[in-house]
């Protein structure tokens, strides 16, 4: 089987950048100040970092973040690799299995690989995170371990929670909305919905980190609200106008363009192995 995760994830981060995500930069309706070309070579430098077979997890999370940042100059795709990288490293012959796996993965990082990924978060700094100074904060000096810190972080933090639960969001909700949304849409308007139904879920926790939580979940209930409309040109014309919306009050949904990314690059692998949810 000619299979390259390598190329299937630079798929994955692209599929996402070419569609509307309404507040997220995409080449059909851009942020001011980014670039889509930067996110295209994240991908590209993360790619050729994750899939180095020689490198433990959280030395790959480290080593690609940190590049990514360095050659960027900003934060473009630090929760992307987070959620992604543990992927890289199951097993070919195991990805019937991934879901399982993955968990086996997660749950047994060592304190040694799990300080590097705290160094990768800590370095790349992103937005709103240094807001935070309470019991599990990356920048406090306390002595907590890695899954402490992750635990703590997954009540606002839906990468942390995604470590500490599994991926059930991307498994139990992602998924099945993807794959129901292929039966409704055509492709770039079924990854839309993929990520309008991440972002009605929960708080974005960009967002949240940025902002707080009233803004936070008034986002959601906006979010919420276009997911039940059921005429596809009044959609349309509801998805561009939230559009707008967001991106004058400078409010970008990155979290769910991450779980997004990763629930394509997931899918793909399972339409190639054949692996059940």
């Amino acid at each position: 089987m000619n299979f390259s995760l390598k190329k299937i994830y630079y798929q994955s981060c692209c599929e996402e950048l070419r569609v509307l995500k309404p507040g997220n930069h995409s080449l059909q309706s851009k942020i001011l100040g980014m670039d889509h070309k930067k996110f295209e070579l994240g991908a590209k430098i993360s790619s050729e970092i994750l899939s180095d077979n020689n490198l433990q997890l959280g030395e790959a999370i480290y080593l690609a973040a940190t590049k990514c940042f360095k050659e960027l100059r900003s934060n473009y795709n630090l929760g992307i690799i987070l959620l992604c990288a543990p992927i890289f490293k199951i097993p070919k012959n195991k990805y019937f299995n991934l879901r399982i796996e993955l968990i086996k993965i997660i749950n047994e990082i060592p304190e040694t690989q799990g300080k590097l990924i705290l160094n990768a978060i800590r370095e790349v700094g992103p937005a709103g995170i240094k807001k935070y100074s309470g019991e599990g904060s990356i920048y406090s000096k306390s002595y907590l371990k890695f899954n402490e810190i992750m635990k703590i972080g997954a009540n606002w933090d839906r990468i942390s929670r995604s470590y500490m639960n599994n991926y059930k969001e991307i498994f139990s909700d992602g998924l099945p909305c993807f794959t129901l949304s292929l039966k409704k849409f055509n492709y770039n308007r079924a990854i839309t919905s993929l990520f309008l139904n991440f972002l009605s879920l929960d708080y974005d926790s960009h967002i949240l980190r940025k902002y707080g939580v009233e803004k936070a979940a008034k986002v959601q209930r906006k979010a919420a609200l276009l997911k039940n409309i059921k005429s596809r040109k009044k959609l349309s014309l509801s998805l561009q106008k939230f559009d707008k919306y967001l991106k004058f009050l400078n409010l970008n949904p990155g979290t769910c363009a991450d779980l997004t990314v990763t629930t394509l690059l997931i899918s793909k692998i399972r339409d190639i192995f054949k692996f059940q949810i």
